[in-house]
């Protein structure tokens, strides 16, 4: 079992055979998180090699790799909802993703019962709030010569800082794909938190490709430090601000550009990264001071 399988397991159980086989599965575990993700699962069709062929993206000489498990997460305010009521979850004239098998998933004592700052929504909770789903899905294309492949996710039905700060903060919960296509703060989703501390929280993580909307990102190199996003800062949720990196940068290079839901997504691969640990930062400030 892998290091991400074993802290998966460690923090969450289920009596049922697709979830406990799932953790026995040899091999990598590549992850992509999606915070405020609604019902669209598109990263799971947008992700795939030749999904990103068929775009005019030459892979040839990049280091690429697929996630193979999409953690999805969402406050989910809403009274009902079409989400696992069929086993289709989503079908068009390109592509189709069908229901395999499911379960829940229940936190173990390790990760504690879930709980949440209600200062950090603006809805009340749902039926479904708190609720943890482990699925398998067939993604069938209609195109790019009827290909279908299998993927797993996790829905959780969580508010947003809640879930980062308990499973990828205290965790250490790797993610290799990241997708920052809406916030939920002060929209429907009922949150009164944005997310632009995604970048700080991606660096923390180890994210390598990021799928950003262009609102929030649409450079063909793109420099991002803190300092960029300083005058965020105040604002960000106090369950995480002083878990995040006090000090990074990151340079993300655009590959390509998807009409996602009428929105433009852009993908970007990471190409440089540092983060300074507390006591180099100390040493740095301390050098420009004297200077």
């Amino acid at each position: 079992m892998n290091e991400q399988k074993r802290i998966l397991g460690n923090c969450f159980r289920s009596n049922s055979p697709i979830w406990n086989d799932y953790l026995s599965q040899k091999g990598e575990t590549n992850i992509s998180y999606y915070p405020s993700a609604g019902e669209d699962l598109r990263p799971m069709l947008f992700s795939k090699t030749e999904s990103l062929n068929y775009s005019g993206i030459d892979l040839t000489d990049e280091d690429y790799f697929e996630p193979d498990l999409f953690i999805f997460s969402d406050y989910f305010p809403w009274s009902t909802s079409r989400f696992f009521d069929s086993t289709t979850l989503y079908s068009d004239k390109k592509t189709s993703l069908t229901i395999e098998g499911y379960c829940e998933l229940n936190p173990n004592p390790q990760f504690y019962t879930y709980q949440f700052n209600r200062l950090n929504v603006d809805c009340e909770p749902s039926n479904a709030t708190g609720h943890a789903i482990f699925f398998k899905v067939k993604i069938q294309s209609h195109i790019n010569g009827g290909i279908s492949y299998y993927k797993h996710g996790i829905y959780f039905f969580y508010e947003n800082v809640n879930l980062i700060e308990q499973l990828f903060i205290r965790h250490q919960l790797a993610v290799s794909h990241i997708v920052w296509k809406r916030d939920g703060g002060g929209l429907a989703g009922g949150g009164k938190f944005h997310l632009e501390f995604m970048f700080a929280l991606a660096s923390l993580l180890g994210v390598k490709f990021y799928f950003l909307w262009c609102n929030y990102l649409d450079k063909k190199l793109a420099h991002i430090s803190q300092e960029d996003y300083a005058r965020y800062a105040a604002s960000y949720p106090i369950e995480i601000k002083e878990k995040l990196p006090a000090t990074y940068q990151l340079v993300l290079k655009k590959m390509a550009t998807f009409i996602w839901c009428d929105d433009h997504v852009n993908l970007y691969f990471k190409r440089y990264q540092e983060v300074l640990p507390q006591r180099q930062r100390r040493k740095n400030k301390e050098h420009n001071d004297f200077l």
